[in-house]
């Protein structure tokens, strides 16, 4: 090993870098110089290695390989060993103090690594460190760059953290390069599953007692939705090596998935008694809270996960739906916020940022935050909730401006004392463009989610405000195909027939109203002076009453009866009328829902 070049830097290590709690060091990928694409594997092999230890220490921080990815990215890093402007930048830019970079190569069966210490403020070389040794002594080369960090650091490293760092992957470098093959096709753009599936079995074929390839092969499964296959390997991992954290954790996650929750919290709790330092199983304790409505536990556990990793997004967007869930939507927002800042390519971020702003009538932030969730990836309620933030922020603008006018003008002027009825985006050129932009939103909805209700009747709405009724009748009755029983379109279409001169189209529209929700009529029976005043109330009930006379025991008429009489107060007799439907349809719940609903009124 080549002497390490410590002198007074040493020094400066320790209490420039290390002064935290946590020592943050990222890891650049080590540079082949061996001229053969075969050893490429090594350099991911060095860095799944480091991760995984540094991981299990509470003194060291690693940003996600992710988002690390990203910082390298960003910083200009293009391969090989970076030089100082660019260990600067990925220290600007990720917050780490030190990179940990260097290259490989082989002499004969001899693997020769060199590593690279630098101070990520400055971009300066704080000491380097060469290793030799056959390519079996990979792991203990491993160890030793491991422990060089420990020693730099000085920190205490506790009697767990001691036995999880003592865990072997492999004995077999072979077994371990069939791995390391498996993990990067894994984490290609289009990975493929069954070669992934395979070059794990192929690993533990090569050593049969592999437990972390078997664990890998597990989540593998997990994620192609093959449950009952991962469970299977998780199992025999616990089996085999009980003390061993991982296994518990990815059935875990399957537990978390088919919602068994107590055994979800049981497993990730074993989790964090093995390794203390894992967390994800803080953060699935925290969902798991949520899904349970025991914030406070849910946001303990959010926040211990917090405390070990800071950067990880969905951290912060799960401790917003904290907030978000009981309908406290400032403050979710700047949980939704952190999450953006880390993950900006989650469209979902983005969106329930944009819905947090939205129900806080911050509506210039929330149509921001939904075109970018938009551009992200289409989605049918990201257009929903842009259809519905353009028009609230029109008229929000319209109130702003028609407030400014009112403190322009002079005390006691006709203008200062009378409201605007229209003041309500008055403008007819804002107001077109206006209605124009909601009308693409919803219409753009409705292409991704063909059946979306809500977006279906505001379009037909829209349209009716624009004046195109025919586009309005349209989407009214197609919002009726979707759900046949919404009183709001049978509401709007019987009006818009009304204003079309269609008053026998209303009237019926009307009748389907009867028959859905009669108590509507109950204490509003005549319609307008377009129907000269016409009673449908009775006249309605007329007609239901002679169909009772022809059709005693037809379950929907006497169903419709019972709710006009609740609606008027006759208790009695709507019930019996529900108990006679239940007599020969003994599973009608909307008998068995009137029923209830009356005996709950009586308690009062």
């Amino acid at each position: 090993m080549k002497p390490i070049k410590i002198l007074l830097v040493i020094v400066f290590f320790v209490s420039l870098l290390f002064a935290q709690d946590k020592r943050k060091v990222g890891l650049v990928p080590f540079a082949n110089e061996t001229g053969s694409s075969k050893y490429d594997w090594i350099s991911f092999g060095f860095e799944y290695y480091l991760y995984s230890k540094l991981s299990v220490l509470s003194g060291f921080y690693v940003p996600e390989k992710k988002v690390f990815r990203e910082v390298l990215e960003k910083a200009g890093y293009t391969g090989g060993i970076p030089d100082e402007r660019t260990v600067m930048h990925i220290g600007r830019y990720s917050g780490v103090e030190v990179t940990v970079s260097g290259s490989y190569k082989m002499n004969g069966n001899q693997l020769v690594l060199t590593v690279y210490y630098s101070n990520s403020f400055n971009g300066s070389l704080l000491m380097d460190a060469t290793f030799r040794g056959p390519i079996t002594d990979f792991f203990n080369i491993g160890r030793k760059v491991i422990d060089q960090l420990i020693n730099l650091a000085g920190i205490n490293v506790t009697s767990t953290e001691k036995r999880l760092l003592s865990f072997t992957f492999t004995k077999s470098i072979t077994a371990y390069g069939s791995f390391i093959k498996a993990y990067l096709e894994n984490e290609a753009p289009h990975p493929r599953n069954e070669m992934v599936i395979g070059l794990f079995r192929k690993a533990i074929r090569e050593d049969p007692r592999f437990w972390e390839a078997y664990y890998n092969l597990g989540i593998v499964y997990f994620n192609t939705g093959r449950y009952q296959q991962a469970l299977e390997q998780f199992n025999q991992v616990i089996t085999a090596l009980p003390n061993f954290d991982k296994p518990y954790y990815g059935r875990g996650l399957i537990f978390e998935k088919q919602k068994k929750y107590q055994k979800a919290i049981a497993d990730f709790k074993k989790v964090i008694e093995l390794n203390p330092n894992n967390f994800k199983a803080y953060y699935y304790l925290g969902r798991i809270e949520i899904q349970k409505k025991a914030y406070r536990e849910a946001e303990e556990y959010l926040t211990k996960a917090r405390k070990l990793n800071p950067e990880y997004a969905p951290i912060f967007y799960e401790l917003g739906n904290i907030y978000y869930d009981q309908d406290r939507y400032r403050k979710c927002i700047e949980y939704y916020k952190q999450a953006v800042k880390l993950d900006d390519q989650k469209p979902l971020y983005h969106l329930k940022l944009a819905d947090s702003y939205y129900r806080s009538q911050i509506y210039y932030n929330a149509l921001n935050e939904v075109n970018t969730a938009l551009s992200l990836r289409p989605d049918a309620n990201g257009y929903f909730l842009k259809g519905i933030t353009i028009y609230k922020q029109a008229v929000l603008e319209e109130l702003i401006n028609a407030f400014l006018d009112l403190l322009e003008e002079k005390p006691g002027s006709k203008k200062n004392t009378e409201s605007d009825p229209n003041v309500l985006i008055a403008d007819p050129v804002k107001r077109k463009k206006v209605y124009t932009d909601m009308a693409d939103a919803f219409s753009s909805a409705i292409r991704v989610r063909p059946n979306f209700m809500e977006a279906t009747f505001n379009l037909a709405l829209t349209y009716h405000e624009m004046g195109d009724l025919q586009q309005a009748e349209r989407y009214y009755l197609r919002t009726l195909q979707i759900n046949p029983t919404l009183v709001r379109a049978h509401i709007k279409l019987a009006k818009l027939y009304t204003e079309t001169g269609r008053k026998e189209m209303a009237l019926e529209q009307y009748r389907k109203l009867f028959y859905i929700d009669p108590s509507l009529f109950v204490s509003n029976p005549t319609l307008g002076p377009e129907f000269h005043y016409i009673n449908v109330f009775k006249k309605f009930r007329s007609e239901l009453e002679r169909q009772i006379q022809n059709e005693p025991n037809n379950p929907k008429n006497n169903l419709v009866m019972a709710k006009i009489f609740k609606a008027q107060g006759q208790y009695g007799k709507a019930a019996n009328l529900a108990r006679k439907v239940l007599t020969f349809s003994p599973n009608n719940q909307e008998a068995k829902k009137i029923l209830a609903q009356i005996e709950k009124s009586s308690r009062f």
